[in-house]
């Protein structure tokens, strides 16, 4: 038997196909957890409705309560007026979204 005739035979056939499925079975497995991460649990606090009135409503006062916090920094000189203005410029998008929610709910927003 030389050493060429070797690798044809059926026991590293074999070899072959069973790391080959062992591979498709590691790559499904790392799909199904994948995609069990990527998932929300359902019922837990982060999988709820972000325009949820409530939440809304508790997200715009934080919002506001770090624009004032930005305004007191920027007074007492702990932020440059740049970095004051950089803060309001990030918060605006997000404030501005929760507000109309709210009044599409017909929340106050005074």
């Amino acid at each position: 038997m030389t050493h060429g005739s070797m690798t044809n035979s059926p026991l590293t056939a074999r070899r072959v196909d069973t790391a080959l499925m062992e591979w498709i079975v590691l790559v499904a497995f790392a799909l199904v957890a994948a995609a069990l991460v990527a998932m929300p649990a359902r019922g837990s606090a982060s999988a709820a409705p972000p325009d949820d009135t409530a939440t809304l409503i508790e997200e715009r006062r934080t919002l506001l309560a770090e624009l004032r916090e930005l305004d007191e920094d920027a007074q007492a000189g702990r932020i440059s007026a740049d970095d004051r203005q950089s803060g309001r410029r990030a918060l605006a998008p997000r404030l501005r979204a929760v507000t109309e929610a709210l009044r599409d709910r017909g929340e106050s927003t005074e």
